[in-house]
């Protein structure tokens, strides 16, 4: 069976979503569902510079071959940006016709055709050239490698991984960072609230990136009592994901007995979120919410009255037993 190339759309949007998401230190790897077929291995999978225009930035890339076959290796450097779902999901713009106002491909020296024998590792040099009149702000691309076999071979598998290595670059100077909460709520079982019953809830935020920086914004949120005491305290982003410019990311943190602890809650509490990114740049927002175990409180209510039904009406049967055995002595 000769081999046929996956639309590499699919399998590097999954690889850059994780590293967009959670950017690695060590290695991403493609690798097909059938563990005879090719893959890829690199490292880093995200490279962060920050330079001044007209730099040059000269660093490497480590590309492996995982599997058992020879492969040959191809590369080609694409913008993208977030897709709008708000999940940090990218769109990488494979289309010539598209193109990124924080673009790097043509600061990006190409590759040439490698070939890999299995287990090997190859460096690579990362040449990329910042123009001298490049706009303080953020810029960003994928540089994306795709692993076929070599001429005249054939794979059992139909897939052709591809893999991609996130390049973020800073531009120094009076950059436009601006990073607002759209949006601060919580929800439970999937449903925006601010009366629950208790735990598990989650707080929501959508952040708002209206400058032309990439920004990693991270925080908390503290949790305070009807009498301004704290009561527990949720990180924001501690994986550090980036919101790139012109889009809206939603962050979501689960508050469960882990985070919550040993206590209980009851009553009004406030949310105070409070967020840093940039350089010593700070974003917040606040909610109040309440938690009244309601179902508890009504179980306990029945069960009061009940209790008074039940004292009331052995008090009534005891007064009555008293009362008859008074009559019947009164007629002997």
């Amino acid at each position: 069976m000769t081999l046929h190339k996956l639309p590499t759309i699919l399998v590097l949007s999954t690889l850059i979503a994780s590293a967009v998401v959670a950017p690695l230190t060590a290695a991403v790897t493609a690798t097909p569902t059938n563990d005879q077929g090719l893959a890829l291995e690199i490292a880093p999978p995200v490279v962060n510079f920050a330079v001044e225009p007209g730099e040059t930035i000269d660093s490497e890339i480590a590309i492996r071959d995982v599997s058992t076959s020879p492969l040959l290796v191809t590369s080609e450097i694409n913008d993208f940006t977030a897709s709008g779902d708000e999940d940090g999901n990218p769109k990488v713009l494979t289309d010539a016709t598209e193109k990124s106002p924080y673009s790097i491909i043509d600061w990006v020296s190409p590759f040439e055709q490698m070939a890999l024998e299995p287990k090997q590792i190859k460096k690579l040099a990362l040449k990329i050239k910042v123009p001298a009149n490049a706009a303080p702000g953020g810029y960003y691309g994928v540089i994306r490698f795709t692993a076929t076999p070599p001429d005249g071979e054939t794979t059992s598998v139909s897939l052709a991984p591809s893999l991609g290595a996130l390049v973020m670059i800073r531009v120094k100077g009076q950059a436009t960072e601006k990073l607002t909460v759209k949006e601060f709520y919580m929800t439970q079982n999937g449903k925006k609230g601010t009366f629950f019953e208790g735990i598990p809830f989650e707080f929501v935020q959508r952040l708002e990136n209206e400058g032309n920086v990439y920004e990693q914004p991270t925080g908390r949120i503290l949790i305070k009592d009807m009498f301004g005491k704290p009561v527990a305290n949720v990180n924001v982003n501690a994986d550090s994901r980036n919101v790139l410019p012109g889009s809206i990311r939603k962050f979501t943190q689960e508050f469960d007995s882990k985070a919550l602890g040993n206590i209980g809650l009851f009553g009004k509490y406030t949310a105070e979120l409070s967020l840093n990114y940039g350089d010593k740049l700070t974003t917040g927002s606040s909610l109040t919410f309440w938690v009244i175990p309601w179902k508890l409180i009504a179980l306990v209510i029945i069960g009061l009255i009940a209790a008074v039904v039940g004292i009331r009406y052995a008090f009534k049967r005891y007064t009555d037993r008293i009362v008859g055995k008074s009559r019947g002595s009164r007629r002997r």
